[in-house]
C-alpha cells in the first residue's frame, strides 16, 4: 500500500482547514494552548467560546492527545465544539478519529481495563450513536463486567470460609506395632509361639509388553481462501513523519468476522518502530472484505512511503 504526501495527510488535514487551522493563532489561542495540560470538566467545556475550543482541539491533534487523557484530548474538543458549531470540518475530523477510539475501546477490553472501555464506548456513542461496532462493544463490555463481577465474589467467598484446624496424625495399629520387633526378641501374647510361618508367595508371570497404541495420522484442513477486500482505506500520513521525511512500514494482523468487518486489530512489526502504528491500526479499522462463511485470520503491510521531492 502506498500513501502519497496529500492522500497521507488525511482527513484530519481537511479538519483542520475546516475549522480555521491554517490562520495564525491569536494571542487568546495562543494562552489557551500553552495552559492546555490540565483536564477541562464538561460544564467548563460548554461554556468556552469557540475561538478557545478550536485552538484546544487542534494543538490536542498535534500532540497526539487523539482520545485522552480523559477531558483534555481532541475528540471530547470536537465534540464540545460540534454542539456549538456544527460544520464540514468538524464533522470529518470526529470521521477521521472514530477508527482510533474503536481500536483503543477493543484494546481496553481485551486488557480487562474495563472502566476505560467504558468512557471510551461512551466516547464512541457520542460521536456516531449508530456505529456498526458498538453493540458488539456493548455486549463484550457487558459479558467482561459479569466475569469480574463473579470472580470477585469468588474471591471473598474464598476469603470467608473458615481455616479448619489440622487433624491430628491417627494412632499406629498394634499389627503394624508388631511388625517392628526385631529378631530374637521374645514373643509378645499377640504372636504365638507355634504360629505357622506365612506362606511363600506365588510366583508371577511375567506380563507381556502392551504394544504402542496406534495412532491415526491428522490430516491438516486446507487454508481458507481470504475474502475478497471490498473497501479499502489508506492511512493517514503522521504529520511529524511527513514533515521530517521518513518512511516505513508495519505490519498489522487482525480476524475478518463472517460479515466482512474487521476486528482484533493489532501490531506485528513497524520500521522505525513508535511513528506509523497508530495510523495503520486505525486505517485497518475501517477495512471491510466479503462476507466469509466462518473467521479468517490474517496479516497485512502497510507501507509508508512519500512521493520524491520536486527537482529545481
Amino acid at each position: 500500500m502506498r500513501c502519497s504526501g496529500l492522500a497521507g495527510a488525511g482527513l484530519l488535514m481537511l479538519a483542520l482547514a475546516g475549522c480555521g487551522g491554517s490562520q495564525a493563532p491569536s494571542a487568546q489561542e495562543a494562552s489557551v494552548s500553552t495552559a492546555e495540560d490540565a483536564a477541562l470538566p464538561a460544564p467548563v467545556l460548554e461554556q468556552m467560546e469557540s475561538q478557545p475550543l478550536r485552538a484546544r482541539a487542534e494543538a490536542a491533534l498535534r500532540e497526539q492527545r487523539l482520545h485522552t487523557p480523559a477531558g483534555d484530548n481532541a475528540v471530547e474538543y470536537y465534540l464540545a465544539l460540534r454542539e456549538r458549531e456544527p460544520d464540514a470540518g468538524v464533522a470529518a475530523a470526529l470521521a477521521e478519529l472514530q477508527p482510533y477510539v474503536l481500536i483503543s475501546s477493543e484494546q481496553a477490553l481485551g486488557q480487562q481495563q474495563l472502566d476505560e472501555a467504558r468512557r471510551l464506548i461512551g466516547l464512541l456513542a457520542r460521536m456516531d450513536a449508530h456505529a456498526p461496532a458498538l453493540p458488539r462493544l456493548r455486549e463484550s463490555l457487558r459479558v467482561a463486567q459479569e466475569k469480574a463481577d463473579r470472580d470477585e465474589g469468588a474471591r471473598i467467598a474464598e476469603a470467608a470460609k473458615p481455616v479448619a484446624p489440622p487433624a491430628a496424625a491417627p494412632a499406629a495399629p498394634a499389627t503394624a506395632l508388631a511388625r517392628t520387633v526385631s529378631p530374637g526378641a521374645p514373643l509378645s501374647a499377640a504372636t504365638p509361639a507355634n504360629a505357622a510361618p506365612p506362606p511363600a508367595p506365588e510366583p508371577v508371570a511375567p506380563k507381556e509388553p502392551t504394544p504402542p497404541p496406534v495412532v491415526a495420522a491428522r490430516t491438516e484442513p486446507a487454508p481458507t481462501a481470504l475474502p475478497r477486500l471490498l473497501r479499502d482505506a489508506a492511512p493517514r500520513y503522521p504529520l511529524a513523519a511527513r514533515n521530517r521525511r521518513i518512511e516505513g512500514s508495519v505490519q498489522v494482523a487482525f480476524t475478518i468476522q463472517p460479515d466482512g468487518s474487521v476486528t482484533d486489530v493489532r501490531t506485528v512489526s513497524a520500521q522505525p518502530e513508535g511513528l506509523f502504528e497508530q495510523a495503520a491500526l486505525a486505517a485497518a479499522a475501517r477495512w471491510q472484505f466479503e462476507a466469509t462463511p466462518r473467521r479468517v485470520s490474517t496479516t497485512r503491510t502497510l507501507t509508508f512511503q512519500l512521493p520524491p521531492e520536486p527537482k529545481s
